[in-house]
């Protein structure tokens, strides 16, 4: 599988039935760059993803091309880098955030996958509901996050990125915001929790990220006698 040099962004997109979540994306994906990329043997582009990759290149054609002086794709021709049902292709890495999501919303208008390995995120829909969502400042959305992908994120968290919230879709949610511009002190974090109604809502300062994480897993499990272990204080917002 082709390894991200830290120069360019990849995003695979493929055809086929809607994965139920981020782990079976994961193995869909492996599966597929195995069969039509790792192999020696040539594929031609089935018809919907030569479609796909014509509707990428109708708004940054090529970078091969005089059009294409300022398209973020890393590589030319685009269409290359498809493989019967597969296209995985790189973007520079600058233009990775605002690319990467409009080539989603692309593969979606496509009912097409769209999977993002470095985040392991399916970043079209699934074939289940979700349970659970998680943002942050920096806006990347994951639902039903594995408790890595939630302690990746709130480890991250720093005067810029500075919330994540967990939102359940029922909901109840579970916030946190780091610093001053989350109204506490700096080094801090203000752990919010909202159970379903504005009359329910609590808030709490927590000066470890390893209690912002463990407030966050209990969340994730249902794990009510964790979260009254908190000193929360009502909280109007």
């Amino acid at each position: 599988m082709r390894k991200n040099s830290g120069m360019s962004y990849d995003l695979a997109v493929w055809e086929g039935d809607r994965p139920a979540n981020d782990v079976a994306a994961a193995a869909e994906f492996g599966a597929l760059y195995t069969r039509f990329i790792g192999s020696e043997k040539s594929v031609e582009p089935t018809a919907r993803i030569a479609g796909y990759v014509a509707a990428l290149l109708d708004r940054y054609p090529d970078i091969n091309t005089d059009a294409g002086e300022e398209s973020p794709w890393s590589t030319g021709p685009l269409l290359s880098e498809a493989s019967g049902p597969l296209v995985y292709f790189p973007m520079v890495w600058s233009r990775c955030d605002e690319v990467s999501a409009w080539a989603a919303e692309v593969a979606e208008q496509h009912e097409l996958n769209c999977y993002d390995p470095q985040m392991e995120q399916l970043r079209t829909s699934w074939s289940q509901p979700w349970r659970f969502e998680l943002t942050s400042a920096h806006g990347r959305v994951f639902r039903d996050p594995e408790l890595d992908i939630v302690r990746r994120v709130l480890a991250r968290l720093s005067a810029d990125n500075y919330f994540a919230v967990l939102t359940r879709s029922d909901d109840w949610y579970m916030q946190v915001g780091y610093g001053e511009r989350a109204g506490t002190r700096h080094g801090c974090y203000a752990l919010e929790r909202r159970d379903g109604t504005p009359q329910e809502h609590y808030r709490a300062e927590l000066t470890s990220v390893d209690e912002v994480i463990d407030a966050f897993d209990a969340f994730l499990r249902h794990d009510s006698a964790m979260l009254r272990r908190i000193a929360w204080h009502p909280y109007a917002v």
